[in-house]
């Protein structure tokens, strides 16, 4: 009996393989469920530069809900035309885009319909017949594209690359790891800091957005100073050398200035030194919180009627006006405030007699000759000869001197 029931298996088994194996059936072959588009419908074209492995009776969906089917896919062009019957109660307007996506790994593909982000309040909808253009058509990336791409970013170098860098970025920090904590610690104090300043931060922001913003709005203006100025600026620049040496003037100038007891604040006698003490005086008075001016607005009153107005007026008359002598070179001088005397004038012709000796310095150089006398000659020249000195002579008898007569007695004085 178990015999024979193995010798039925065994022939049952061979015989579902060989009809298996003459049908050769495969899913390829197998119908795909069609959706129903209940109701009434309408026919769209899609234009796909990629139809991929898209069959008829594909999903058409929008939202995730589906909406449709496909009906059929032609070639055309070297483009594939995708028609679709889709439910008309299907909100798609103009501007609608539509997408080849993949459901599941084993390349269950569908239409994706997407609406424009952008649509106008007025757009109007698509009708039956109308056609999604190349343009308006996507397909997603395939599971044979996404492993493609896999398999470059692995055998490509890209995670060669990677490890290179890991391994420098190790290196670099071996043995730093104080360093590395420290810099750290610094970086969360900075974003702890920024962070409780954020309100600030933004104010800053929004003070530059402002004035970026103002800018923007008087670029004409800018544009006109800009262009207004670029005389001057080459004003400027042809006369970057004369500039510069004023500059430097000043710089002398300022240099001796500062020797000046007065400026150095040295000086205790100058007038410089007592505005400088009387100014202190008011300032302190300005900031006494004891202070009252009740006597001085008194004093206003009785000073204004003793006037024959609301103002005083004074006429003076300074003939001369002579300051403390300043300091030079070769005269330092006296740093104190006193009339003129004939010390100044001593010093004041010492100091045009300094300026003077400058002065030709700077036109005959510093060893300069004597205009009176005789050109020097060329480099080169053999020097003139030396003029005898004429002799001397002989000096003219002296007469003789009269004889010394003998001094009177003087008289006694009386006892």
């Amino acid at each position: 009996m178990n015999r024979v029931k193995r010798l039925l298996r065994c022939a049952l088994a061979a015989g579902l393989a060989t009809l298996l194996t003459g049908c050769a059936v495969g899913l390829e072959r197998l119908p795909l469920p069609a959706p129903v588009a209940g109701g009434e419908s309408y026919t769209l074209t899609a234009v796909f530069s990629n139809a991929l492995n898209l069959p008829a009776n594909a999903k058409v969906r929008l939202y995730g809900a589906d909406i449709g089917e496909v009906e059929s896919v032609e070639a055309k062009d070297f483009t594939a035309h995708v028609h679709m019957r889709v439910a008309s109660d299907a909100p798609l307007y103009a501007g609608a885009t539509s997408e080849l996506r993949s459901a599941t790994l084993l390349g269950d593909v569908f239409v994706q319909i997407k609406p424009d982000p952008n649509q106008a309040p007025d757009a109007p909808r698509l009708r039956d017949g109308d056609t999604i253009p190349l343009t308006s058509t996507a397909a997603a990336p395939t599971v044979e594209e996404l492993l493609n791409s896999m398999a470059m970013l692995v055998n490509g170098g890209t995670v060669g690359h990677l490890v290179k860098t890991l391994n420098g970025a190790g290196r670099a920090l071996g043995g730093r790891g104080e360093k590395v904590n420290a810099l750290l610690q610094q970086t969360r104090t900075l974003l702890s800091r920024m962070t409780a300043r954020s309100a600030q931060l933004n104010e800053a922001l929004h003070r530059t957005s402002e004035m970026s913003a103002a800018m923007a709005a008087r670029r004409g203006t800018l544009d006109q100073a800009l262009s207004a100025g670029a005389p001057a600026v080459a004003v400027i620049a042809d006369n970057a050398n004369r500039i510069a040496d004023l500059t430097d003037e000043v710089a002398r100038i300022t240099r001796q200035l500062s020797r000046f007891p007065s400026i150095q604040g040295t000086d205790t006698r100058s007038l410089t030194a007592d505005l400088n003490n009387l100014a202190g005086v008011f300032n302190d008075i300005a900031i006494d919180p004891n202070l009252r001016l009740h006597a001085f607005n008194r004093l206003i009153g009785i000073v204004m009627n003793s006037t024959n107005s609301t103002s005083i007026h004074g006429t003076g008359d300074i003939r001369k006006l002579a300051l403390v002598p300043w300091p030079d070179k070769n005269y330092p001088g006296d740093p104190g405030f006193h009339w003129s005397d004939g010390t100044d004038w001593h010093l004041m012709i010492g100091s045009l007699r300094y300026e003077w000796n400058l002065l030709l310095d700077r036109i005959y150089g510093a060893q300069r000759w004597n205009p009176a006398a005789p050109p020097p000659p060329p480099p080169g020249a053999p020097a003139p000869p030396t003029p005898a000195a004429p002799p001397e002579s002989p000096a003219p008898p002296q007469p003789p001197l009269p004889a010394e007569s003998p001094a009177p007695p003087a008289p006694e004085a009386p006892r």
